[in-house]
């Protein structure tokens, strides 16, 4: 029995510790496809920011330069989060 035992145990061990490898890439892919919808946010975010500067212009068009550079400068901090999503989602597919 005990024959039995040490010949059969490794072989099981071997093919948990393959399905967990595998098992560990696939969640791997599927946080970094999570991951990745973090661009959605940060477009959304962007458009009204853009679509706002533009009512702003409209309404005062002498303001026209530092609303711009405002502008800019809230979408680049905005566009910051969508790019912690790809490098996490990079990241993830790496390993």
């Amino acid at each position: 029995m005990l024959n039995v035992l040490t010949q059969i145990l490794p072989n099981i061990f071997a093919a948990v510790a393959e399905y967990n490898e595998f098992f560990a890439a696939g969640l791997g892919y599927i946080g970094a496809g999570i991951a990745v919808f973090t661009g959605f946010g940060t477009g959304i975010g962007q458009g009204m920011a853009a679509a706002k500067a533009v009512e702003a212009v409209s309404r005062q068009p002498e303001a026209s330069g530092k609303i711009t550079v405002t502008m800019l400068i809230g979408q680049a901090v905005a566009e910051t989060t969508g790019i912690y999503g790809l490098i996490i989602a990079f990241i993830l597919t790496a390993k």
